[in-house]
């Protein structure tokens, strides 16, 4: 049952705090929002709810082995819906993930990943063997983090969908890199959270994937193993993990 807009954002405010950590309570499309996962009480119910966001542990904590199974959707990736479930968007359309929170000063980039759904559909797919991702948008530094970007609007970012990707069921990996603690290996915080989307209208692009997860990143990659306190100059040349966006998309 969907609930009205403004009941959706006083739950996300409340759950904004009592959890420290990231998380996508909410997705919104077109002006509508849908119900994302609450960790603070969707893993807790029984039967626990089917969501188009894939659900996490409720610590809702940050991802620091870049080689663990978590990094592909979440902490507890292993999990899978029990139905069907995606959201519908139109291609060249706009996914916006609502976090609950984001504290200022968590600098880092915000990754956008893709990955086509098989014929089986994407509630049962893993996504986490192959390389079935590409990168479709990344926010870099530009005088000022993503990240504070994200805390500064409302806890949103808007996840463009390329206008020439092919109809079909998708799996988007949105995340945002926390770099606060990155000069140290191991130090950098990984909040991936995967988005369970119909792309309908569309082009003829598919994407043939070339990135895996894991496996796309490594614990020194200069944009992993990194100082953001080293000042404007060494920011700007920040290089972010899982390489250039994919050719040949439109926008």
């Amino acid at each position: 049952m969907l609930l009205s807009t403004s009941a959706l954002l006083a739950a996300a405010v409340f759950v904004g705090e009592v959890a420290a950590h990231g998380y996508v309570p909410f997705i919104r499309i077109n002006g509508t929002l849908i119900n994302g996962w609450d960790v603070n009480t969707d893993g807790y119910a029984t039967p626990q709810p089917v969501r188009v966001v894939r659900a996490t542990k409720p610590d809702s904590g940050f991802i620091s082995d870049v080689t663990s199974g978590d990094i592909t959707c979440s902490i507890g990736n292993s999990k899978l819906p029990s139905a069907e479930i995606t959201a519908s968007v139109a291609a060249g359309g706009i996914v916006t993930a609502v976090w609950n929170t984001w504290p200022i000063g968590h600098y880092g980039p915000i990754l956008n990943y893709i990955a086509k759904c098989p014929a089986s559909g994407c509630s049962s797919w893993k996504a986490d063997s192959g390389s079935p991702w590409i990168k479709i948008s990344q926010e870099t530094y530009d005088g000022e983090w993503p990240s504070d970007k994200l805390a500064k609007n409302g806890f949103t970012h808007d996840i463009k969908i390329p206008k020439n990707l092919a109809a079909g069921s998708y799996l988007i990996r949105h995340e945002n890199l926390a770099l606060h603690g990155a000069s140290q290996p191991a130090g950098a915080q990984f909040y991936p959270v995967c988005i369970q989307i119909t792309v309908t209208g569309g082009g003829s692009y598919v994407p043939a994937g070339n990135l895996n997860f894991p496996g796309a990143y490594k614990a020194t990659d200069p944009g992993i193993l990194f100082n953001p306190y080293q000042g404007d100059a060494a920011n700007r040349a920040y290089i972010p993990p899982g390489g250039p966006v994919a050719s040949g998309l439109q926008y």
